[in-house]
This record gives C-alpha cells, sequence and structure tokens, in this order.
C-alpha cells in the first residue's frame, strides 16, 4: 500500500481555553489536541498534535505529532508514526527535527538538526535559510498569522534534504463539524512548489483553523490519488501529560 499517512506534520472536551487568549499563550502554558483518523470516510486510527515550552531550553518550543492505527485497521495495515520539532520561541524557526515512521512494512528514523544556516541530515549538510520551518512546525506557526480571507503567507521548509517555498493561502471560511461540536473556520490551502512535502506528489493538502484567537487546526486533510485521509479535532485541552493518542 501507497504511503499516505498525515505525519503532518496531530481526550475529551476540555473548557479551560480562554477565548480571547493569543494564541502564543496557549502554546506558553502548553497545549494538548487530539484527533478521530479517516481513510476515505473508514475511521481507522487517532493522532495526537502536542506543544509546549521545551524542558531543556525554555527559549524554544517542543512539538509532538504522533499518529497510530487502530487495532482493527492495523490488520489491514499499521502505522505508527511519531514526530518531534524543537523550534526557536523567538521566530518558530527549527533547530531540530526528527522522525520515527512505521507504515506498513515501511520505517524510517532520521534526525535533522539546524544550526547556523547549516541542516544536517544523515551526515550530509544542507544550506538554509533563517527562518526555516518543517512540516509539524508549519502547521502551527500559520496559526499565529492574521488569518483573513485572501490573505497569503510564504515560508521555507525543509524536508527529506530538500527546500520548499510554501505559500499558504486562505481561500475561504466553512462550518464543520467535529466531535467537540461546530466551528466556523478559515480553509487555508499551502501549495508547495515541487510537490511531495506533506504527501506523496499529486497530492493537495488543506487546513481548517478555528476562527476564534486560538485558531486551532480543526479538521486536516489529504487529498491523494487513492483517495482522501482526514484529521478531525476530538479534544482539546491546557498542558502536555503524554504525546500518546491512546492516552488520556
Amino acid at each position: 500500500m501507497k504511503r499516505v499517512w498525515i505525519t503532518a506534520a496531530l481526550a475529551g472536551v476540555c473548557l479551560s481555553f480562554t477565548a480571547a487568549a493569543p494564541v502564543e499563550q496557549n502554546f506558553a502554558r502548553g497545549e494538548t489536541l487530539d484527533y478521530t483518523l479517516e481513510w476515505v470516510h473508514i475511521t481507522g486510527g487517532k493522532a495526537r498534535m502536542t506543544i509546549a515550552p521545551y524542558s531543556v531550553d525554555p527559549t524554544k518550543y517542543r512539538i509532538t505529532s504522533v499518529a497510530s492505527s487502530t487495532s482493527g485497521f492495523s490488520r489491514i495495515y499499521k502505522v505508527k508514526d511519531e514526530l518531534e520539532s524543537i523550534v526557536e520561541r523567538s521566530n518558530f524557526s527549527t533547530t531540530r527535527y526528527m522522525k520515527h515512521i512505521h507504515e506498513g512494512s515501511t520505517r524510517k528514523d532520521e534526525i535533522t538538526v539546524i544550526a547556523n544556516g547549516v541542516a544536517t541530515r544523515k551526515g550530509k549538510t544542507y544550506n538554509v535559510p533563517s527562518p526555516v520551518f518543517d512540516p509539524i512546525s508549519l502547521v502551527h506557526y500559520i496559526r499565529m498569522q492574521p488569518l483573513e480571507v485572501g490573505h497569503w503567507f510564504k515560508f521555507t521548509v525543509f524536508a527529506d534534504k530538500k527546500l520548499y517555498s510554501v505559500t499558504a493561502y486562505v481561500r475561504r471560511t466553512e462550518t464543520i463539524g467535529t466531535p467537540m461540536g461546530e466551528f466556523k473556520c478559515l480553509v487555508v490551502e499551502p501549495d508547495m512548489q515541487g510537490g511531495g512535502l506533506y504527501k506523496d506528489e499529486d497530492s493537495k493538502l488543506t487546513l481548517w483553523y478555528s476562527m476564534d484567537a486560538r485558531h486551532l487546526p480543526v479538521r486536516v486533510r489529504s487529498d491523494v490519488k487513492i483517495g482522501s485521509i482526514t484529521m478531525t479535532l476530538s479534544g482539546a485541552r491546557d498542558g502536555v501529560t503524554s504525546t500518546d493518542p491512546n492516552s488520556k
């Protein structure tokens, strides 16, 4: 089966968020977002995204994205993807990006370290600009932007030894239903020059961000040749106690 898992770079409803709080305040106190995963409308797994100050260095954030297939779906296609990104709090520029991918028979383990304009991956070096993002840090960095229909933003992403020029377009508003209730959202479509950043080539990524001050990533959908894969927000709470989507 072709690898089409959403690795972007995501327990119950919690009412601890402050509706008017800037999104940076959510990051500073930590945030856990849980998702259901669907393949062509078939529920097959869970995902969790977290962000919080990095315990090793408080000038940085630690961002994680962990996805796993359910026991039933694993009999067809087992998935356990773990991504971790360490970014500067000042500008969200990536300093370390780690991924452990287990999808069917495919396994991939690698670490990219970025310092002083140089990215090091598997012993090879690549010149990169600053700031530079990775696939999961960009999902959160977009939340910090003044999202309005018609606006667009340019970013540079380093992933899989390539630099990608990404333009994110705020296309429209849309109201969608989730296990947490209805959200009025801004629909953002990143255009990746060269393709292949988030998924296989010829795919399309769409993100739905809540229209409140939090700009929660309410839904993430990847349209690929065999259909669509969708992450839908099922729970949100302050703080990070575990990165495992199957834990409380």
